[in-house]
């Protein structure tokens, strides 16, 4: 076997494994209910049905959906306002403890998050915050903001500072000059970082069950789990809860997909 063929039947293999559990996920939402543990297993549907995607709607999953929407967005803008602004900060300027604190925020991202869950829990009901529509946010913000600074912050260190300069002699202020030279400069950065935080809370489960309880701010993934019940999972309206969940990182990653790699490297080698 030659290295052609065999980097080919490995990266056919590799395929099969990421796309198989999404087709056979489309397929299963597709068919009758009588269909999905028919042994043989179909592997089409006949016929088609979007029963199971009805059945969505009716039990109220486009709120749940629009939660998880929500909560995702509000993490992007906040971890990217807050991390870069932080990132830019430590990047041109030079103050006591600066090496500490970017240190503390890298530390920060081998900290396990669910293991901070109960105290967390527990403040929050403290002080008011438990169950209510800025919870998650808020706990997404913290979990990533580190990887934001760290990633705007070796962006900025790689674009020429003269360029800012230049800019000031010609007139313009800091914040001009930031909004004019450098965000477009970090803007691969920038998407990477966004795309990071969006991932992040998405496709949170533990977070969301933990700090939330009312069905109102219930997110897809907790309302997802009620349809794997006592007497048994409901495979077609949990299929078709993949299928609409699995949709939004799509179509990010089709979006940006030439920003994402290049975002999270470039300036790491000088930074």
């Amino acid at each position: 076997m030659t290295r052609r063929t065999l980097f080919t039947t490995l990266l056919g293999l590799v395929l099969a494994l990421v796309v198989g559990p999404l087709v056979w996920s489309l397929a299963t939402s597709l068919k009758p209910s009588g269909q999905i543990l028919s042994a043989p297993p179909a592997l089409l549907p006949d016929p088609a049905t979007l029963d199971h995607y009805a059945r969505l709607g009716r039990e109220g999953v486009g709120r749940n959906l629009l939660n998880s929407v929500v909560n995702s967005l509000a993490t992007v803008l906040l971890a990217l306002v807050g991390g870069a602004a932080a990132g830019y900060a430590m990047s041109r300027f030079r103050f006591r403890g600066s090496r500490f604190l970017l240190v503390f925020f890298i530390a920060a991202m081998t900290i396990p998050a669910y293991s901070l869950l109960l105290p967390t829990q527990l403040l929050f009901d403290r002080i008011g915050l438990l169950d209510s529509a800025v919870t998650l946010p808020l706990l997404y913000v913290a979990h990533v903001i580190p990887m934001v600074v760290w990633v705007t912050k070796t962006q900025f260190d790689a674009l020429p500072i003269e360029l800012e300069q230049a800019a000031t002699v010609d007139g313009y202020s800091r914040w001009e000059a930031a909004r004019k030279i450098v965000i477009p400069g970090a803007k691969p950065a920038l998407i990477a970082a966004g795309a990071y935080a969006f991932l992040v809370a998405w496709n949170d489960y533990i977070t969301a069950a933990t700090m939330t309880s009312s069905p109102a701010l219930r997110t897809m993934p907790v309302a997802l789990t009620f349809f794997q019940g006592f007497h048994g999972r409901e495979w077609g309206p949990l299929m078709a809860g993949v299928v609409i969940a699995t949709i939004p990182p799509v179509v990010l990653f089709i979006v940006f997909r030439r920003y994402l790699v290049g975002g999270f490297l470039s300036g790491a080698i000088k930074g």
